[in-house]
């Protein structure tokens, strides 16, 4: 994130500069097989891209949804990439909404429009404090890697020793089941369209 801060836009559009600064600033300490790799990659495949993130009081106090449109995935709760919990909370979140959006099916399997709504805030209200508990470590993670002083230093200490501890434990999470629907339901249901 800080090399795209520094350099902006300038950098995104330019593989060798990219190359450049990965080798010069921040490959010092790779092992020779990795620079290696850093050295000969295909300048084509590179690019650059920022992290985002998003605070976790917007996803318990903001807004996410529409009437029938609401967010999932990166786009509720991007993460950095030292959680290993993005692809997985994604899925969690495409059980939970399936199961609200299921639960909304009325008479003779269909779904009635003026459902959709309390669907989406029933997901909304299930997913927003299991997000935003990931989406803050995220956040205090990328925040105590980014510094080098003596503070940051014992945050990065706290952080990996007692918080990453925590938020690896939320890891074996159960987000439910999908409603199951037998097959003279959906036979029924077919033959109905």
């Amino acid at each position: 994130m800080f090399l795209f801060l520094v350099l902006g836009d300038r950098i995104a559009e330019n593989p060798e500069l990219i190359q450049k600064e990965v080798i010069e600033n921040y490959a010092k300490d790779f092992p020779s097989s990795l620079l290696d790799m850093v050295k000969h990659s295909d300048l084509s495949t590179l690019s650059l891209a920022p992290l985002m993130h998003r605070y976790p009081w917007n996803i318990v106090l903001g807004n996410l949804s529409k009437v029938n449109i609401t967010v999932a995935g990166d786009a509720m709760h991007p993460m950095t990439p030292d959680l290993a919990q993005g692809g997985g909370t994604a899925l969690e979140d495409a059980v939970v909404l399936g199961r609200h959006i299921g639960l909304s099916f009325v008479q003779n399997g269909r779904l009635v429009p003026k459902e959709m709504p309390q669907a989406i805030l029933g997901y909304l209200k299930e997913r927003k404090w299991r997000v935003a508990g990931l989406v803050t470590g995220s956040y205090f993670s990328e925040w105590v890697q980014g510094g080098s002083n003596w503070l940051t230093n014992f945050f990065t200490y706290f952080f990996y020793r007692y918080f990453f501890a925590r938020i690896r434990s939320v890891v074996h999470y159960e987000c439910g089941k999908l409603p199951s629907v037998s097959s003279s339901e959906s036979n029924n249901s077919s033959k109905n369209d």
